[in-house]
C-alpha cells in the first residue's frame, strides 16, 4: 500500500471517528435536555443519558421508545385547559375574596364568610353589590347597596349635641 493511501484511508478514518464523537456527544446532550422537558424527576435525566452514553445508538432507541410522549410544559397546559373547561362549564361565580367556586343561589361564600349578595329592600331576592339595578323588581342599586361602615355606626349612635339642644 502505497503513503498516499495510507494517508487517505487514515485521514477518513479520523474524520468518521470524530464525526462519530461528535454525533455521540450530540445525542447524548439532547437526550439530556429532551429528559428534562418530559420528566420531573432529579435522575431520570441521568440515567436517560447514561443509557445513550452506553450504548450509543441502541441506547438512544430505547430511550426514545421508553420516554413519555408529552412535556412537562403540554402536561401542567393540558391540566389548567381542563381545569377552565371544568370551571367554565359549571354554574356560578368565583368568591372575591378567596377564589371558592360559589352556587348561582349563594350569598354568602361557604369559604370565607364573604358577604357576595344582599337581598333587595324591596323583592328579597339575592342580589350582587356591582349590580346598578335589582333585575328582579327594578329597584335602584341605592336600597340594594350597604352602607358604609362609619355611616352605619353614626345612624346607631345618637349625637350628644342634638340630644342636648332637644332638651
Amino acid at each position: 500500500m502505497s503513503e498516499t493511501t495510507y494517508e487517505v484511508v487514515r485521514v477518513a478514518v479520523s474524520a468518521t471517528g470524530a464525526l462519530v464523537a461528535m454525533s455521540w456527544v450530540a445525542l447524548m446532550l439532547w437526550t439530556l435536555r429532551d429528559s428534562q422537558r418530559r420528566s420531573t424527576g432529579r435522575f431520570t435525566p441521568l440515567i436517560s443519558t447514561a443509557l445513550v452514553a452506553a450504548g450509543f445508538l441502541f441506547g438512544w432507541i430505547i430511550y426514545m421508545l421508553l420516554r413519555p410522549q408529552s412535556t412537562v410544559a403540554d402536561r401542567y397546559r393540558n391540566r389548567l385547559n381542563e381545569r377552565r373547561l371544568a370551571l367554565a362549564s359549571t354554574d356560578g361565580d368565583l368568591c372575591p375574596h378567596c377564589s371558592t367556586r360559589l352556587q348561582p343561589d349563594y350569598r354568602v361564600c361557604p369559604h370565607c364568610g364573604l358577604e357576595v349578595k344582599r337581598p333587595c329592600n324591596i323583592c328579597k331576592r339575592p342580589v350582587r353589590p356591582v349590580w346598578n339595578v335589582c333585575p328582579y323588581c327594578g329597584n335602584a342599586r341605592d336600597h340594594v347597596r350597604p352602607r358604609p361602615i362609619e355611616a352605619a355606626q353614626t345612624l346607631r349612635v345618637p349625637d350628644a349635641r342634638r340630644v342636648g339642644e332637644e332638651v
